[in-house]
């Protein structure tokens, strides 16, 4: 979520599609399908599914932003159609997909996708826009937590199988979502709960920085000895608490580098 208004453009925005994120949904329905066949072999199926699934995810993260600003006095959203169906609403080719596919395929990090822009000048107060803010995170605990209810459910009532290894995947990429999500970087929903209530000088100063943040985060994450190591605890610890296998999560992450 960014709180900036996007850049003006010539042409209005065309209409959102609801009918791209009801094909992305078949088409997580579909894969999902196909790893039940268990298929011998090494195969891209979980890499899609669990790629589709994350995309979607990101969805609900988005639509939870607009629809607490929506609540709170921000009718833009609706305009901008936030509060629809589809995954290209929420932000660039750049940000919103190339650099989380880049950060999920080499480093399966659960890098944050789309960013919807708010305008906190028309929310009623710093509470509302904190909430506005947290609303992201809070879906993906959600997303989070009925995946691990289903795998909960399922390990009671049938043995695992390819597709419960890549729910299992799904759920800690979730868990380390909501982790970085939360951090108080600029760019980040940690930070911009915060921001409302820090001094205006230094929330500018921050914010010129915002892009640059973000792309120091993932190079910590791939580049300091640790980083990475420290994120992907916090995310296990977090997802096996909840009930999610850690062997579940070990083999669907194996799974989902195929290509390895």
């Amino acid at each position: 979520m960014t709180d900036a208004a996007p850049p003006a453009e010539g042409a209005p925005p065309k209409a959102p599609n609801n009918l791209v994120g009801a094909g992305l949904l078949a088409a997580f329905v579909a894969f999902g399908a196909i790893l039940t066949l268990d298929l011998p072999g090494r195969t891209p199926a979980t890499f899609a599914f669990v790629l589709t699934g994350w995309v979607l995810a990101v969805m609900a993260h988005e639509f939870a932003h607009a629809f607490v600003a929506y609540r709170a006095g921000d009718r833009t959203v609706k305009a901008k159609g936030y509060l629809s169906f589809d995954p290209r609403r929420y932000g660039d080719l750049g940000t919103s997909l190339v650099i989380p596919l880049i950060a999920l395929a080499l480093g399966g990090i659960g890098f944050p996708g789309g960013a919807v822009y708010l305008r906190n000048d028309m929310m009623r107060s710093p509470g509302w826009r904190a909430a506005a803010s947290l609303a992201g995170p809070a879906a993906t605990l959600v997303v989070l937590l009925v995946l691990a209810s289903v795998l909960n459910l399922w390990s009671r009532a049938a043995p695992p199988d390819a597709l419960f290894m890549a729910l299992a995947m799904l759920a800690f990429l979730q868990a380390m979502a909501l982790v970085l999500n939360l951090l108080p970087v600029p760019g980040l929903d940690g930070f911009n709960a915060l921001r409302h209530y820090l001094p205006a000088g230094l929330v500018r100063g921050l914010t010129k920085y915002e892009g640059l943040t973000m792309l120091g985060l993932l190079a910590v994450l791939f580049f300091v000895p640790g980083a990475s190591a420290l994120l992907f605890g916090a995310a296990a610890a977090i997802a096996t608490g909840l009930g999610v296998p850690g062997p579940a999560i070990a083999r669907g992450w194996d799974a989902f580098h195929f290509w390895t």
